[in-house]
């Protein structure tokens, strides 16, 4: 729920900025098709959390308290994507649909503590065991964006999109004995998440935008029973982070000019 209240927070934020600017019409200038195209490398980083004060029990004479800590790494992906122009005032600019390849990893760290053991008993007062994994993804995303604060040269992108992520591969580096972590941790090969996005486009040249994009999913839609939807690795939930480094290729269109259109034709 914090989530969904800072999204709506900062679309309420977005919306009082864009009511106080002239909407234009760059970059849908009518000397431009009202179709594009996209590419972009992406860097992906996740945010693990922290969980103490758990309990882990091998034989009933033996207790541990543990605590578990995420920390993502950075890694990388790539996505092509197809834009639709939307003329005229509405509520949405463009639409986007894309497809990506997207690599998540992270570090997970375990500490333990002996709470409970027999007397005299050889058990370790202490163990750490540290274990590293991989998700590798395709994924395919529908987005709606909207266009404010429009400059000469740039302008602020912001919108909602759903994406479908298919896990293609996944891998852990485990300090655990054999068969504590299993050889497929992320038991769920298909997902559907709704996202958000922000970014910031700079223009290039006549043709070009460079776009700097924010996006994080919200909520999860699929599997259900669970709206939380980061990345889960024992008991820990990693939140991805995706940043896009987009190049939007805007296309001329020869039949268009940029005469003004007559709203009542003459008649003969």
């Amino acid at each position: 729920m914090s989530r969904l209240f800072i999204l709506g927070f900062l679309l309420s934020q977005v919306a009082l900025l864009e009511a106080q600017v002239n909407r234009k019409t760059f970059p849908l200038s009518r000397e431009f098709k009202k179709t594009g195209f996209s590419i972009a490398p992406l860097a992906t980083v996740s945010f693990g959390n922290k969980k103490d004060d758990l309990i882990f029990s091998n034989t009933p004479e033996v207790e541990y308290n543990y605590t578990e800590t995420g920390r993502g790494t950075w890694n990388a992906g790539l996505e092509l994507g197809y834009l639709k122009f939307i003329e005229g005032y509405k509520v949405w600019d463009y639409f986007e649909a894309a497809i990506s390849y997207r690599r998540f990893s992270g570090v997970h760290y375990l500490e333990g503590r002996v709470v409970r053991s027999p007397s005299g008993a050889n058990v370790l007062s202490s163990t750490e065991f540290e274990n590293s994994w991989e998700y590798q993804t395709i994924t395919a995303s529908f987005r709606v964006i909207d266009i404010a604060w429009q400059k000469p040269k740039g302008f602020i992108t912001w919108g909602l999109g759903v994406n479908y992520d298919y896990l293609i591969a996944d891998e852990v580096d485990s300090d655990f004995p054999e068969g504590y972590v299993t050889d497929q941790p992320f038991e769920n090969k298909h997902a559907i998440r709704a996202h958000f996005q922000l970014g910031y486009a700079f223009k290039i040249s006549k043709h070009l935008l460079f776009i700097p994009t924010l996006e994080t999913p919200l909520v999860s839609i699929l599997p259900t029973g669970n709206l939380d939807p980061s990345i889960q690795f024992l008991n820990v939930n990693y939140q991805p982070l995706i940043i896009s480094l987009k190049f939007m290729i805007l296309r001329k269109d020869p039949i268009n000019c940029n005469a003004p259109r007559l709203k009542n034709m003459p008649t003969m």
